[in-house]
């Protein structure tokens, strides 16, 4: 089967999909901290607020570095491995449970799927070693 040139890769298709899965998760996460049914989240308002927006706003930058990825602007590739690779490594900052190591999973792979995917997406022909 032929491949249309316009068609984009399988392994950047899933790290999009990916990133939009962990804008859903950090979404979640800031109703979760809203409405209070987080257990170890503290009583102190601002601290529970913060969190809920900052994990929003998360959500909302991670759906636009993907809408822009799929679009394959370029100025997006490096500012979203940034973020991930933030995300992942903040991970780590208090215990480290089952969820955490749902979220570093899901935050890791589309850095993986894009790096690997980097000539195709800034449109380098691909060379192969002899």
């Amino acid at each position: 089967m032929k491949r249309n040139a316009e068609e984009q890769p399988r392994g950047f298709v899933a790290a999009v999909c990916l990133i939009v899965v962990n804008a859903a998760l950090w979404l979640v996460f800031a109703v979760i901290v809203a409405a209070q049914l987080h257990p170890a989240m503290p009583d102190n308002a601002v601290i529970r607020w913060g969190m809920g927006l900052g994990s929003l706003l998360t959500a909302g930058v991670l759906v636009t570095l993907a809408a822009l990825l799929h679009r394959r602007i370029a100025s997006a590739f490096w500012p979203t491995l940034a973020l991930l690779l933030a995300i992942a490594l903040l991970t780590f900052a208090d215990q480290f449970g089952l969820a955490d190591l749902v979220v570093v999973s899901v935050t890791l792979a589309p850095v993986t799927l894009l790096v690997r995917k980097r000539n195709w997406y800034f449109g380098h022909a691909h060379h192969r070693r002899p």
